[in-house]
């Protein structure tokens, strides 16, 4: 028998690493059993045992470390992982053999299945490694203990064996390293990369465990089973109850309280499923499955269980077009049946994240479009979370072997969520990650601060052409219902408040509201006014020191005349104008103050004169925004979307940099090269309007009606968050002001 050293290299891995690097020692520790069991005198190095968790180089880190001296052996195997990225050379890998060099190495991929694997062809990697005398591929324990007692004399390639029987294999040899120093390593890790939530955390004890190898579908996109002879049908081979049983009370006896099951897909059976719950129930262990489930063979009781049990529920979707899951992923599952876990989930409050990808071949551009409007309405209605990333064709995976793999790879993780590879033949790289980063703002949108928008009152000082609200009966609102509308909307979570109206500060109880809502927890408070109670100094003071946080001023023109045409009182002007000057002169610290610019035919030649006035006045945000389609004085009023394009443009261009420019009501489509100045629809989404004399109003829902798609928007890569084009004519006045109207007539 041999004398051998078993050794776990230190990882270097992308801050946005996919699968789970500090858990990848688990192939390392089931092959020193396998060795042990065997007759062979084994000692185990595992980098991972040593707490050492460093920023390494920009966007990279370093996980864990080796002793100095390495223990003596007749043989040493050397673990190479997916995060080694084979076939290239990897530093932290080649500097361990590097120090083994003479000696007898086995360098073995101890694949145990769970994380994407990477492929590539073994005469290369043996090549990028010289020290190495074999490489041993796939699953090791059959195949390592006879290797080791006899290497063959010529360097070479070694396919593994499978075991036939997993239940026959030792236990992993967890009692072979330091578990404390592996339990600190992984609570570094955490802190280490500062995410605000982990959907599978291990700051608990953590510890891995295979409870099946390999998986009887074949998705596209998946690396299972390598190694794979062709014509040999995929299956899954999975651990007895009794064996489970085994490795979860090892699992407890060395300390682990969270036991992390990195299987591939561990529900194929209901049975084996249903054993592996009650094993972890009965032994108190909370559980992680971070790989997603199938949701067709997730049951309702299953998930009831596991809401006892684990952090998050992981589901795979891939697509949000049943055609591409089909015919293009080959997944064979009816998306009804994600909607029916996520909403399960939600009613048990279980945590849900649900994957996809875009930019498969064959997939097309609505059908990206499609992907993202399922995961955001699932996000919207069942509270679940999405995670899109895009296809990547790892070596071995049968999407690498329709497209080749990628060139010059030196770490295939950033491309699953950061850099689209070329694997569409309807979307580019960049417009596959334009549609990712619309989709992360429609996303952080609909997952941003709820806010309240109250119109205090229907009474206005200015007749504005393209104001709804200037029209009917005028009246404020009633103060105790506005003070319970804001306890009510504050205790559903709103955080933010915006006063509008008419004119908010015609509200004879308008301090009384923003001192309320601070005082029960509204963040931020925003004003929105035409200034003109402010040419009172007195008044600009009690407004400026009010509480609110920010004050938007509505002005429409550069002068008395142009501003007068657009709000139908010539004194209009000099009396805002005079109202900015007192509250910026009154303004404490931290207010910010922002001009409010409504385009409209007349006045949008004037823009940049505009925005130069509101600088002049002390003023260092600037709204752009284009009519809101309320009513038929749209028709008048409303420019024409290029027209008004074009002045916003070079109103960008004159004043971005002095002026925090944001612009409203125009789809993405009218501002290329400037979408970042853009704020669509997030401003509108979740917001609850409250009229004088209404229960409420979605907002966004009403502005939906009031605009559409065209066809080339099924293609557009900004749609997921683009409300379409608003419909210009023939607006009817909103059902809620039409009824006050009509209540006043």
């Amino acid at each position: 028998m041999a004398k051998v050293a078993v050794v776990f290299p230190p990882l270097v891995v992308s801050r946005d690493f996919v699968d789970y690097p500090y858990f990848a020692d688990l192939g390392a520790l089931s092959a020193a059993a396998a060795l042990a069991a065997a007759g062979h005198q084994v000692e185990v190095a595992d980098a991972l045992s040593m707490p050492e968790v460093r920023a390494s180089e920009p966007n990279r880190l370093t996980l864990g470390a080796l002793p100095e001296r390495l223990p003596e052996a007749d043989v040493f195997v050397v673990a190479l992982t997916p995060f080694h990225r084979p076939p290239r050379r990897d530093p932290a890998l080649a500097s361990v053999l590097e120090r083994l060099a003479g000696r007898p190495v086995v360098l073995a991929d101890l694949y145990q299945s769970g994380q994407h694997f990477i492929d590539g062809p073994g005469t290369e990697i043996l090549e990028a490694y010289p020290e190495a005398h074999v490489l041993l591929r796939y699953e090791a324990e059959v195949t390592l203990p006879s290797l080791v007692a006899r290497l063959p004399s010529e360097r070479q390639v070694v396919i593994g064996s499978e075991p036939p029987d997993l239940d026959a294999l030792p236990l992993p040899a967890w009692d072979r390293i330091d578990r404390l120093a592996r339990f600190a390593l992984n609570e570094r890790v955490m802190a280490e990369l500062g995410r605000p939530t982990w959907a599978f955390p291990i700051d608990a004890p953590s510890l891995p465990l295979i409870t099946s190898r390999g998986c009887p579908y074949r998705c596209v996109h998946c690396s299972s089973n390598p190694g794979l002879r062709p014509g040999v049908p995929k299956r899954q081979r999975r651990l007895s109850p009794a064996a489970m049983a085994r490795h979860f009370d090892q699992l407890a006896r060395v300390g682990a309280r969270r036991v992390h099951v990195l299987d591939e897909l561990c529900n194929v059976s209901a049975a084996h499923f249903d054993a592996l719950l009650e094993l972890a129930r009965a032994r108190d262990l909370g559980l992680e499955i971070p790989n997603g489930l199938r949701a067709d063979h997730l049951s309702n009781p299953q998930i009831e269980a596991l809401a006892r049990r684990i952090t998050t529920l992981s589901i795979s979707a891939e697509s949000g077009a049943q055609r591409v899951v089909t015919e293009v992923v080959e997944k064979d599952l009816d998306l009804s049946h994600i909607r029916r876990v996520a909403e399960h989930a939600q009613a048990v409050g279980l945590p849900l994240l649900v994957h996809y990808l875009i930019g498969l071949p064959g997939e097309s551009r609505e059908e990206i479009n499609q992907t993202l409007a399922h995961a955001l309405e699932l996000a919207r209605s069942t509270g679940a979370t999405p995670s899109v990333q895009f296809a990547t064709p790892l070596p071995g995976t049968r999407l690498a072997a329709k497209l080749g793999v990628l060139p010059a790879v030196q770490d295939y993780a950033p491309h699953f969520q950061r850099r689209a590879s070329p694997t569409s033949e309807a979307a580019s790289p960049s417009e596959l990650e334009a549609f990712a980063q619309t989709f992360a703002l429609r996303l952080a949108a609909l997952r941003g601060p709820k806010t309240l928008i109250l119109n205090a009152t229907y009474r206005c000082n200015n007749r504005c052409a393209f104001c709804a609200t200037g029209v009917g009966v005028e009246r404020d609102g009633d103060f105790p219902r506005q003070r319970e509308q804001l306890a009510a909307h504050r205790r559903l979570g709103a955080t933010r408040l915006e006063l509008d109206g008419g004119e908010p500060t015609l509200h004879p109880e308008l301090f009384e509201l923003i001192r309320h809502a601070r005082e029960i927890g509204y963040e931020r408070v925003t004003l929105t006014t035409n200034g003109r109670r402010a040419f009172y100094p007195a008044y600009a003071r009690q407004l400026a020191q009010s509480g609110a946080t920010r004050i938007r001023f509505s002005l429409q023109g550069a002068s008395a005349a142009s501003h007068g045409q657009d709000v139908g009182v010539p004194e209009a002007f000099d009396q805002t104008v005079a109202g900015i000057t007192n509250v910026v002169r009154a303004s404490p610290p931290g207010l910010e103050l922002a001009l409010a610019f409504t385009l409209t035919r007349s006045n949008q030649a004037h823009s940049s004169d505009v925005a130069a006035l509101g600088h002049e006045l002390g003023l260092r945000q600037l709204d752009l925004q284009i009519v809101t389609p309320f009513g038929p004085a749209t028709d008048s009023v409303a420019p024409d979307p290029h027209d008004a394009a074009r002045c916003v443009m070079q109103v960008i261009d004159e004043w971005s940099e002095r002026l925090r420019i944001r612009v409203v009501n125009l789809p993405w489509c009218f501002l290329p090269g400037y979408e970042r100045f853009l704020a669509p629809d997030r401003l509108v989404l979740g917001r609850e309007v409250r009229y004088p004399d209404d229960d409420g109003v979605n907002l966004l829902e009403y502005l939906r009606t009031q605009r559409s798609y065209e066809s080339r928007c099924a293609t557009c890569a900004r749609k997921v968050f683009c409300g379409g084009f608003h419909r210009r004519s023939g607006v009817p006045l909103p059902r809620w002001l039409s009824g006050r109207v009509d209540r006043a007539s």
